[in-house]
């Protein structure tokens, strides 16, 4: 008997001649089934059995109707993509998948389209890390086609193993000279840049930080609901809101700061967020004038992350000040910090001599770092000028706290 059992229903599937038939039982028994296929077969043979006309084919969109159409509004505008994600997207389509696959239809993009496509890629000397990236946009495009039943199946795209580049951060001496540079530069920016080296902020939370709803100077906390991109307002990488202790030397520059404490912490005088060209020049002035090579804002929070772990902060704890969603994105801060290990200048040991609570000792080692080697007053020319233009310099090649690569995160 040519009867089975499918997605909760009995179901005829038989072949007679060069033909294949396959319906589904109207008395939904085994014994019905049966008796459905009995039925079936005679009509064959008397010639009376109907066959049911094909299902009118569905119109297979082009690429590009399909990208810039459905897929866009229901995917990218119906989940909510943040604007760094919408970004990435627009300019992954533009540069590479529409001159690529702009014009073929769904259904005419299989395994051999993709292999081709990525071969290109790579004879254009793109990094495996933005082939990746690329490829995962074409493949959430094309499954979510088959998830809507516009086609029958996707190829599949291979990525590439990547191994993520080390960390990169700032020793303990340069950190204190950018905290200087800042002090000297304004008390503004001097917070600015504790928001992220003294409390591990990204800068899209710094700009998006605000005085009533996320400080707490009497607590002395943080809490991080926001970031900011490009003007536009969203919630932080993750989804997940976070709250960060202040350490003494936060807490007093946000003490410090004149002017009314509402709106945001970072602020133009009628009010408006600094801009994206505001802080990235505010910072870059910072290292020139520390005498380092300009390396933008997210190795702050790098610096947080690689400094806290030295100092023995407690992974987990660790975690939830960087808002990490999983732990082994933190452990490549203790990983680093175990394997290269830094000894602590007498100043630092003894602001962390008078706490016993391990949170608090590692705050006060954080906080302490500003103090480091009397950098307060040093003449700029006495500074290490920049010889390269790069973190990493020859007579250091082997610190990976001074790698080439940056870690995105």
């Amino acid at each position: 008997m040519s009867t089975r059992r499918l997605k909760g229903a009995w179901w005829v599937d038989l072949r007679f001649k060069d033909q294949r038939i396959r319906r589904k039982s109207p008395v939904d028994t085994k014994a019905g089934a049966e008796s459905y296929e009995r039925q079936i077969r005679r009509e064959l043979l008397e010639g009376t059995f109907e066959k049911k006309p094909d299902p009118p084919k569905k119109e297979v969109p082009t690429f590009d109707e399909w990208f810039t159409g459905r897929f866009w509004r229901e995917w990218v505008v119906g989940r909510k993509n943040k604007p760094s994600e919408v970004e990435a997207k627009k300019s992954i389509y533009r540069y590479h998948l529409k001159p690529t696959f702009g014009e073929q239809p769904l259904d005419r993009i299989g395994v051999g389209e993709v292999a081709a496509f990525r071969a290109s890629l790579v004879e254009r000397n793109l990094s495996e890390k933005r082939i990746n990236n690329v490829l995962a946009v074409l493949s959430k495009a094309l499954n979510y086609a088959v998830d809507v039943e516009l086609i029958s199946r996707a190829p599949k795209v291979g990525l590439f193993r990547v191994e993520r580049p080390e960390i990169e951060a700032w020793e303990l001496d340069e950190y204190a000279r950018i905290l200087d540079s800042a002090r000297d530069y304004g008390p503004e920016w001097f917070v600015a840049v504790g928001l992220a080296g003294e409390a591990g902020l990204r800068v899209g939370e710094v700009k998006a930080l605000r005085w009533k709803e996320d400080v707490d100077l009497v607590g002395g906390t943080l809490t991080i609901n926001r970031q900011m991109r490009q003007g536009v307002v969203g919630t932080p990488k993750g989804r997940t809101r976070r709250t960060v202790p202040l350490t003494g030397t936060l807490l007093a520059a946000l003490q410090g700061m004149s002017g009314n404490r509402t709106g945001f912490v970072l602020h133009e005088r009628d009010g408006s967020p600094k801009t994206d060209n505001q802080v990235r020049y505010a910072l870059d002035e910072i290292y020139k004038r520390a005498g380092l090579p300009e390396q933008g804002w997210h190795i702050l929070r790098h610096t947080f992350g690689t400094h806290a772990a030295l100092f023995g902060v407690n992974p987990w704890r660790l975690q939830l000040w960087m808002g990490h969603k999983r732990i082994d994105e933190t452990m490549r801060y203790v990983h680093l910090a175990e394997a290269h290990r830094r000894p602590l200048p007498e100043a630092m040991v003894q602001a962390g001599q008078a706490e016993t609570d391990p949170d608090r000792r590692v705050l006060a080692l954080l906080g302490g770092r500003g103090h480091l080697m009397g950098t307060r007053g040093v003449p700029k020319a006495k500074k290490k000028p920049v010889s390269d233009g790069l973190l990493w310099r020859p007579q250091r090649d082997l610190n990976p706290c001074h790698q080439r690569e940056r870690l995105v995160s």
